[in-house]
């Protein structure tokens, strides 16, 4: 009898632990998102890939394999540039849910999202979440966005000159736009934001209008500065602001591209007029003349071949024996002089003159370099009771010449 007590407690305590054991694994947590008693996996997105400014249908596959009967709840994380415009709720209950050991027999879970109109190429995440009445479960899954929509990169840059160096003017900029992605720009305007040390050559010359860049094709835009003359060699930054409308918008928005663009400063040969005398000092009308101008290059390069030649003003009371003059060779910071002669009208009038000249030279890689100068030059009064003449020696002459004929007459 004892024996039989002994063996029928036994059999309690083991039913019990077993009792136990079960309760304790029917009741255990949702943890995690596969293998777990309710999968979600996701079937779809369409379109793949989403497009910008437009919606995105999502759907998963859902198994419910927990015995009896759950209600199941969904939550979505979807941040930018997901957005709930398109009539879709984050929340959704699919209600009461029997499970099932059949995985033939699953539930379609549905959601509809609206794509940034500013998204960006790329693969972005949203989580879903889910619950059983006995703790959340969550996973991320990829969506991947490739916007039709245009796009911009700087292709090539060519300038007139095609060596850009200090003090040059209309300066001419051609810039390659490319249109990289995957829809049409209409209505493209490039307005050129420039650095200092340049400056447009005239209004609007900072301004173009490719009108319409189509996708995988570009764009020439032109561009039109002055360089500032103290300018240093080097690459400077400017910026391309683009304005455009992307074929595919239906709101007609315009969207803005900024893009930076080098800008290169060679180093050359840089001349300009140090300083200018004349012999005589003192100029008047009728005058004999000589024009010291002394050059100097400034510059980062010698100048091989530096010449000055002077513009004739039919305006101005300056007849010219030679209108240029040759200075030579100019190393870095060297100086030379070129030297015109002149006579002065003997109906100068009295004032400042302003001559424009050319200096012309050769860089190092045999590109000529030019550069315009004005010089001022004054023409002062004639002496009172004189005749209008520069040689105060001819001026003896006469007065002498009239003595030796009154001495003749007297005798």
């Amino acid at each position: 009898m004892k024996v039989i007590l002994k063996q029928i407690a036994i059999t309690c305590m083991v039913f019990g632990l077993l009792l136990v054991i079960v309760n304790t694994a029917s009741s255990a947590p949702l943890t995690g998102a596969q293998g777990n008693r309710v999968q979600a996996n996701f079937m779809s997105q369409d379109p793949d890939p989403a497009d910008a400014g437009k919606d995105v249908e999502l759907r998963w596959q859902v198994i419910n394999t927990i015995p009896g009967t759950v209600d199941l709840k969904f939550r979505l994380d979807a941040q930018y540039p997901f957005l709930f415009e398109a009539g879709d709720s984050p929340d959704k209950d699919l209600g009461p849910s029997t499970g099932t050991s059949d995985t033939n027999l699953f539930y379609v879970l549905h959601y509809k999202l609206r794509i940034a109109d500013n998204a960006m190429k790329g693969t972005y995440n949203v989580t879903l979440n889910w619950n059983t009445g006995e703790g959340w479960a969550m996973k991320e899954y990829p969506i991947y966005i490739d916007p039709k929509s245009a796009d911009f990169v700087v292709g090539a840059l060519l300038t007139s000159p095609e060596k850009l160096i200090a003090d040059t003017k209309e300066a001419k900029l051609s810039v390659n736009i490319d249109n990289i992605g995957k829809g049409n720009a209409e209505n493209v305007k490039v307005k050129l934001i420039l650095p200092s040390g340049f400056k447009p050559t005239y209004s609007y010359s900072d301004e173009d209008s490719p009108g319409t860049i189509e996708k995988s094709s570009s764009k020439t835009t032109n561009f039109y500065v002055d360089v500032d003359e103290n300018i240093k060699e080097g690459e400077y930054n400017a910026k391309l602001e683009i304005t455009y409308r992307d074929e595919n918008n239906e709101k007609n928005t315009y969207n803005t591209k900024t893009l930076d663009l080098l800008i290169p400063i060679k180093p050359a040969p840089y001349l300009i007029v140090e300083s200018i005398t004349t012999n005589p000092v003192n100029l008047v009308p009728g005058a004999k003349a000589e024009f010291r101008i002394k050059v100097r290059n400034t510059g980062n390069e010698k100048a091989d071949s530096v010449s000055l030649r002077v513009f004739k003003d039919a305006s101005q009371p300056f007849e010219f024996n030679e209108k240029s003059d040759f200075v030579g060779k100019l190393e870095k910071n060297d100086s030379g002089d070129a030297v015109l002669r002149v006579t002065v009208d003997n109906n100068a009038v009295s004032k400042k003159y302003l001559l424009d000249v050319e200096l012309r030279g050769i860089d190092e890689k045999n590109n000529v370099v030019i550069f315009r100068r004005t010089i001022p030059i004054t023409v002062d009064p004639a002496p009172k009771g004189l005749p209008a003449t520069g040689s105060f020696g001819a001026v003896i002459a006469i007065i002498m010449a009239a003595g030796y004929y009154q001495r003749k007459r007297a005798k």
